[in-house]
């Protein structure tokens, strides 16, 4: 089994089985230990609020959720955050912040990073990427 980290957009994917790409993702992560980085978590979290969903679709996100391990940042997640954000710029590839924060996390616990977002992570140095898609 292997630890695997997923940007928003795979989980995004896995939540919604009729997406072109859900067996693919599923393909990857199935039998492998799943994470998110306390970013996914918050941007997850927002769904219900911003589309009104009722009791039983926020039951349903709640029980997905609980599938994944989170991880929370500490000084050195700020530091690679902080070292990330400045390579980014140096390369003319500026992240948002969200991008900024699944990425420390990726690097500083050594996680590949399952993403449908690969041109957003690949000019970033010691991360491992798994692509989703084309």
């Amino acid at each position: 089994m292997t630890d695997l980290l997923l940007d928003t957009d795979a989980v995004s994917i896995l939540f919604k089985p009729a997406h072109p790409l859900y067996q693919e993702a599923y393909g990857i992560t199935v039998g492998n230990h799943l994470v998110i980085g306390f970013m996914t978590l918050a941007e997850l979290s927002v769904w219900p609020i911003r589309n009104n969903w009722g009791g039983e679709r926020r039951a349903l996100l709640k029980n997905f959720i609980a599938l994944y391990t989170p991880l929370f940042p500490d000084e050195t997640t700020c530091q690679h955050w902080a070292d990330i954000s400045a390579e980014s710029l140096d390369a003319g590839r500026p992240r948002g912040t969200a991008d900024l924060w699944i990425a420390a996390c990726a690097r500083q616990w050594g996680m590949a990073l399952v993403t449908g977002n690969y041109k957003d992570f690949e000019h970033i140095s010691g991360m491992t990427l798994v692509p989703l898609g084309p």
